[in-house]
């Protein structure tokens, strides 16, 4: 397999798709319920590709063109290869720390897009520096509020949680509604039949 097919943008499937045919699934499945070690670690052929790769040793995969870390942390901007504008640490830093260098960061972005426009106007080929200028800004910008992502993912659960409880709470209710109409048409029936059956006895 080449390596433009692995690390293109929709790359085809791998060719041992092919190898999982109903037979070779019900083959695999055998082999596990007989729980033989030996014929498990020497699958015959085809059925190889049935056993579940080994768990990655090392910290980083490579996935439809792009590296991912097996740790599901945000890197730094150094480890990004840019330059960090901000002082502090992004685990250390306090929301409202975030906030005021945040309104730095878009203050430095409104001054360099005006010194951009004049050095436009002046010197049209050295346009490309301020460019990079604002490039770097708007980086960090989008790498401070990425640092949100965990309080955003744990307010979106507690939302949701929030929503199953209201949608519980209110089922709960049309049952109590329902139970209730249930038991007065009960009453209603009870009470009839017995007026019903107190006239016949008279008469």
């Amino acid at each position: 397999m080449s390596e433009e097919l692995i690390t293109s943008l929709y790359p085809s499937p791998p060719p041992y798709y092919k190898f999982f045919t109903a037979d070779n699934v019900e083959k695999y499945k055998r082999l596990q319920e007989s729980q033989d070690n030996e014929a498990m670690n020497d699958l015959p052929g085809e059925l190889r590709f049935h056993k579940p790769p080994p768990i990655p040793s090392c910290q980083q995969y490579r996935g439809y063109g792009s590296v991912w870390s097996l740790v599901h942390k945000l890197p730094s901007l150094q480890e990004s290869g840019w330059k960090q504008l901000y002082n502090d640490e992004d685990e250390k830093i306090t929301s409202q720390t975030k906030i005021d260098e945040l309104h730095k960061l878009l203050d430095s972005l409104l001054l360099n897009f005006l010194e951009l426009v004049g050095s436009v106007s002046k010197e049209p080929a050295k346009f490309y520096v301020k460019i990079e200028d604002l490039k770097l800004i708007l980086i960090n910008m989008n790498h401070l509020l990425n640092t949100y992502r965990p309080h955003q993912t744990r307010e979106s659960l507690i939302m949701i949680l929030k929503q199953q409880i209201e949608g519980k709470k209110r089922e709960i209710a049309e049952i109590d509604t329902v139970m209730e109409k249930v038991k007065k048409r009960i009453r209603e029936s009870v009470a009839s039949n017995s007026t019903g059956t107190s006239q016949g006895l008279k008469n």
